[in-house]
Parts: structure tokens; sequence; C-alpha cells
């Protein structure tokens, strides 16, 4: 007879050793609400208060739920603090005003001789008003949410160094691509500015340039963070 009480050995889906980050098989999306003002995974509501480190920022262009032809800034990040799972890395995208500051944020850091890598960044929810017009076309007033990014120096660099530990692993970094969020995104991150500017105009501005994207055809998007050259061809 077995020993039921013995605790069995299973391997089916690993665990997270101790002091590591775990990176999912299937990336965690993490929705910054404009709406609610809030972190959403999926249906549930994470609160608003969150404190990160950051593993990797990339740039794209396209479209990403009801948003089109749009910057988006992809950022991989553990959470430190806040109701978000923590230990665990994750990827959220932002756009417009939360990347125009986010941007301010990083040159301002840089400018005083600091990777920004190395602290804490700490994104508070702003409000604010404006109008939109309904389904009807009737303009009403509505409020809206943008992320407003601080930083602060760390005294505990232990994340860091399994951040260091997670980036040096490729099959680590083979799992940090979102199909899912950018299937109709292009990655900036590997062209040049003139080039960067010719898709956006092209996708833009299609009848002026006679170049279009169709982010509908998979041959035309990126897998991952891989620029695609015919991206840019008429």
């Amino acid at each position: 007879m077995s020993n039921t009480n013995t605790k069995p050995k299973i391997d089916v889906f690993g665990y997270k050793p101790k002091q590591a980050l775990l990176v999912p098989e299937i990336p965690i999306a993490v929705r910054n609400n404009c709406q609610s003002g809030q972190w959403v995974i999926g249906d549930t509501d994470y609160g608003s208060k969150v404190s990160m480190t950051i593993l990797k920022f990339s740039k794209f262009f396209g479209n990403l739920g009801q948003t089109i032809n749009t910057l988006w800034g992809q950022l991989w990040f553990v959470a430190e603090s806040g109701e978000l799972p923590q230990g665990v890395l994750m990827v959220t995208y932002i756009k417009s005003r939360s990347l125009n500051d986010f941007n301010r944020l990083i040159a301002s850091v840089q400018a005083n001789g600091i990777e920004p890598a190395t602290g804490i960044f700490i994104p508070e929810f702003v409000k604010h008003s404006g109008q939109k017009p309904d389904k009807n076309g009737v303009v009403k007033p509505i409020n809206y949410y943008s992320l407003k990014w601080h930083w602060q120096e760390r005294t505990d660099w232990s994340i860091i160094h399994q951040a260091a530990a997670v980036l040096s692993e490729e099959n680590n970094l083979s799992r940090m691509i979102d199909l899912d969020g950018t299937r109709k995104m292009v990655c900036l991150d590997n062209l040049s500015p003139h080039e960067t500017a010719s898709l956006m105009s092209a996708h833009t501005n299609p009848q002026d340039s006679g170049k279009s994207l169709n982010f509908g055809n998979d041959t035309t998007l990126l897998s991952g963070n891989q620029p695609v050259a015919s991206a840019l061809s008429s």
C-alpha cells in the first residue's frame, strides 16, 4: 500500500525558486484603465497603487483595443508594492499623456547621470476632464485618467539582481514577447527616426504617401520586438 500521508513529487507547471522572479510562459497583460484609474488584469481590478521595477521598454506603433494608429510604450515590469501580483514579470502599454510623462521622467533621471532602470518607478493616476461625442454624435463631458510618473532611488538591490538574472537567460528573453498585445502593432526599436516617421506617416496618411501597412496581414507585422523592413515598402 502507498502512504497517502507522504507528499508526492509532481512536476507539471514548475514553481518560482526563492529569491528569483517568475517569467510566465504566457505574458500577464496589465491594463492601466484610463476610464476608472485602476490597474486591471482581465476583468479584475487591482487598485490604483503600485511601485515597479522596469526590465524592458520598447516603442510600438499601431492598434490596441479601440485605439488605432498610435505610438505606444511597452513596459515589462515587476510590481514591488501595491495590489498587483509581486515577484512576477508582467507587461503593460502606455500612450499619449502617460507616455509623454514617462519620457520626461526618463530624460530627467538620465540627465543626472543615472540609469533609470536601477530605481523604483511609481506611476500615479491623475484625473482629467474633457469632451467626447457619444454614439449619437452628441458632445458630452467626460472624465479620464493618465499616468504621472515618479522615480526614486532604491536602497534594497535584491530585485535588481533578480532582474539581471532574468535578462541574462535566453529562455526568459524569448518569453518577453507579447504576441497577443502587439498583433496589430509594429515595433520601432530598430528603425531609424526617418524610417519611423515614414511608417507612421504612411499609415496615418496612406493616400498621401502611397504606402500602407495592413495590420490585418500577419506577414507585415512584427513578431515580438523585431522590425520588418517590408512594412516601409510601398
